[in-house]
């Protein structure tokens, strides 16, 4: 080997270790970088689950059901349940807690059943009603509801009847309970006797907010029964609620 071969191949190891330095320095990723990318890539992907899991958790996506019931604790009835009794004409049903009409089959959107001795309560504006006359009875029916509104010393403030989109009745309804009738055309009776009447009134009132007691429920609309009769005015005179 030659002085010259011995220079020549020196410079060729010096060359290629500066290449890779340049290389590396220059935009061709070492382990060590690639690993720091992976690393980074990973952080990025769980930061973006958590913030998919943060934005599900405000914002969920259920249905009005599940919302009112587990969410807002807005009824005491997740889902219509269990077959609604058939409403014989002319007799009087309380609607408490425990009783026929007391139970989720009948109370639907946004009502709540305290107690056995108290009527039941809407915490909601709207409420629905789930009702159930004689199969094949064709003809109109008038529904008598004894409510009010809470507080005792409410005045009295409209509220509307709705059947399947369309306005049936309006009330004025305050915080001495009252009777008001409203009469459901055949055509809203569905075969099977059943008709379902929307209540739209006042936002319910929380009694903590009003100073009454601690209790941060808001109450609203008060249902203390329920009658049904035909409209030819055959109700027993000992039967209006």
């Amino acid at each position: 080997m030659t002085p010259h071969s011995g220079s020549s191949d020196v410079s060729a190891d010096l060359s290629a270790a500066s290449g890779g330095r340049a290389d590396a320095r220059y935009g061709v990723p070492t382990r060590l970088s690639r690993r720091r990318l992976w690393l980074l890539l990973a952080t990025a992907a769980v930061l973006a689950f958590e913030l998919c899991m943060l934005w599900l958790a405000r914002t969920p996506q259920v249905d009005d059901h599940y919302r009112r019931y587990f969410i807002e604790h807005a009824t005491t009835c997740y889902r219509p349940m269990g077959e609604v009794p058939v409403l014989a004409l002319g007799e009087r049903y309380p609607v408490r807690k425990g009783e026929p009409l007391g139970n989720c089959g009948v109370l639907w959107e946004g009502f709540y059943s305290p107690k056995e001795d108290r009527p039941v309560s809407a915490r909601q504006a709207q409420v629905g009603l789930r009702l159930k006359v004689t199969p094949g009875l064709r003809q109109p029916v008038v529904v008598a509801l004894a409510l009010s509104r809470y507080p005792d010393d409410a005045e009295p403030r409209p509220v509307e009847v709705w059947g399947e989109g369309e306005l049936l009745a309006r009330w004025p309804v305050g915080g001495r309970q009252a009777s008001h009738e409203v009469e459901v055309p055949e055509r809203l009776i569905q075969p099977d006797g059943s008709l379902h009447l929307t209540l739209k009134g006042p936002p319910p009132i929380a009694p903590r907010d009003v100073g009454i007691d601690g209790n941060k429920f808001p109450v609203g609309l008060r249902l203390d029964s329920v009658m049904l009769r035909s409209t030819l005015g055959l109700t027993p005179p000992d039967s209006a609620p």
